[in-house]
């Protein structure tokens, strides 16, 4: 039985160009995805990618259920997902079989939440668009007056306003990112404070 016959047997899918009988051998590998599934902050913004292991738990008329032991996020991928599997000989001892899974799709994990998008190519990675912000010009005290700074500090972050001039140094060398919050309708703003010589932006850094 070729690849497309074994794939009609599963969910009518006609198109999967991966042996379903393979992929039930499959099952407690750790699988590296292709593409990296893309990691997102609270606000959309894209995180630097961590390359999981995911355990493949089971594989069913479904899919293949698999799951990432150090984030918690577990997923069905569909047979229309999966374009082939890969083995990672190199990796694989002491009992433990790794490989790889290129996909149809894109991985998105943000938070607790996991979903899928479409990719253009197999193993083509799909960049989240990116997101909204607007900028808020409030003055010095907005922050202590609206909530905002007992807010954050009850979080563990201290704030401060940082000159814009200065504001890559302490966001990119000093531990610091920019401070951004959505309002009662979701939208995301960024807290902006006209000044001289430079305005200046709120930034926040946890405690320690």
């Amino acid at each position: 039985m070729d690849a497309r016959e074994s794939a009609r047997g599963v969910q009518g899918a006609p198109n999967l160009s991966m042996n379903w009988e393979q992929l039930r051998r499959c099952v407690g590998f750790r699988i590296q995805l292709e593409p990296i599934a893309c990691r997102l902050d609270e606000y959309g913004r894209e995180l630097p990618p961590e390359n999981d292991d995911w355990v493949v738990q089971d594989v069913s008329n479904a899919g293949v259920r698999v799951s990432n032991e150090r984030t918690g996020h577990a997923t069905t991928l569909a047979p229309d997902h999966i374009h082939h599997f890969t083995s990672n000989p190199d990796r694989s001892r002491g009992g433990l079989q790794f490989g790889f899974f290129v996909l149809h799709v894109q991985v998105f994990l943000r938070g607790n939440e996991l979903w899928v998008r479409p990719n253009a190519r197999p193993g083509e990675s799909v960049r989240p668009p990116a997101p909204q912000i607007e900028e808020k010009w409030v003055d010095f005290r907005y922050p202590s007056d609206s909530g905002l700074q007992s807010k954050l500090q009850a979080a563990g972050y201290r704030i401060a306003w940082c000159a814009d001039n200065r504001l890559s140094r302490r966001t990119d060398l000093e531990g610091w990112e920019i401070v951004i919050e959505a309002d009662n309708h979701g939208v995301l703003s960024k807290f902006r404070l006209k000044d001289r010589p430079a305005d200046q932006t709120l930034i926040r850094k946890r405690y320690g």
